[in-house]
């Protein structure tokens, strides 16, 4: 008897994208699967669209369901809703401009949540800062357009966090390994997403003002609530202490020949830091650490 998954898609607009993503689910799923369709209202053509391709999947085939907000929930009000519906061990997410690459992907990345339970959620297409765990590759993060998660893990730490308008698959990440779960990415598992780049002034301002959010949240929780985005000394997220130990850990494993495709480090990193200057201030002798940083950011800062 095949595995039971449930799976959500958050659906706004983009009608020909969904079906697509609906036919990818049809033509590469082997689990015996149910997809539930959040459609977030828009009063306008590509939203009915939307709506009446959702209607027609649920009409011909049993496995489709809706649910209906009555006003838009938004991406993360969305998954949140797909959550709370799933029933299944394991739960399935995707965005509505996603198309499955890879046959049997839903088994493949149920089946490391069933060999490893240390994982809370895996991610298709590998994910940020990669350390490789010998049967599993652990991932710091990866863009949240398609995932899966454990239900015990979902039930420990919760969904995605409504109050902040962008990251929102970045502040989960970090909540699940604050939990004391990992992150895990499956490169095998090719999902593509084919996001619709915008210019639309509201929508970057939307996405700007979601990034200020999510930085404050977690920079007053680590380091005092007058800390915020435009602090002039603003604790950046690889300053955040377990993305920290996290960034220490794959720095280690970072040598000459692989920090960048194509390109070579100067050194080997792991090198770094064995052999400091010794400076002596008030009697204190202190070593002189050198910490790899983004380019520009911490120039005139001695933390």
């Amino acid at each position: 008897m095949s595995r039971r998954l449930d799976i959500g898609v958050a659906s706004y607009r983009n009608p020909e994208k969904l079906r697509a993503t609906l036919a990818s689910i049809e033509a590469m799923s082997t689990t015996d699967w149910s997809c539930v369709v959040v459609h977030n209202p828009s009063a306008d053509e590509a939203g009915n669209q939307a709506l009446q391709i959702i209607l027609d999947h649920v009409s011909r085939d049993p496995r489709y369901s809706i649910i209906q907000p009555v006003s838009n929930a938004g991406y993360a009000g969305a998954v949140n809703l797909i959550l709370a519906h799933a029933q299944s061990e394991y739960i399935a997410y995707l965005d509505n401009d996603v198309e499955i690459l890879t046959p049997g992907w839903d088994e493949t990345l149920c089946s490391y949540l069933d060999r490893f339970h240390e994982i809370g959620i895996i991610f298709p297409n590998g994910g940020a800062y990669m350390i490789p765990r010998g049967p599993y590759t652990e991932v710091q993060w990866a863009a949240g357009f398609a995932w899966v998660m454990n239900r015990l893990c979902h039930a420990e730490v919760g969904g995605m966090d409504e109050t902040i308008g962008h990251q929102n698959e970045c502040d989960l990440a970090l909540r699940i390994r604050m939990a004391g779960w990992k992150c895990a990415g499956a490169p095998e598992v090719r999902i593509a997403h084919h996001a619709t780049a915008t210019s639309d002034p509201a929508a970057n301002e939307r996405i700007a003002r979601g990034v200020r959010e999510f930085v404050d949240k977690w920079t007053r929780y680590f380091g005092g609530k007058n800390l915020n985005y435009h602090s002039p000394n603003v604790l950046r997220w690889e300053d955040w202490h377990p993305n920290a130990l996290y960034m220490e850990e794959w720095w280690k494993l970072q040598r000459g020949e692989s920090c960048e495709e194509g390109l070579m480090c100067r050194f080997d990193i792991r090198e770094l830091n064995d052999s400091p200057e010794v400076i002596t201030v008030e009697g204190r002798d202190y070593d002189l650490i050198r910490v790899p940083r983004f380019n520009g950011f911490y120039r005139g800062r001695v933390i």
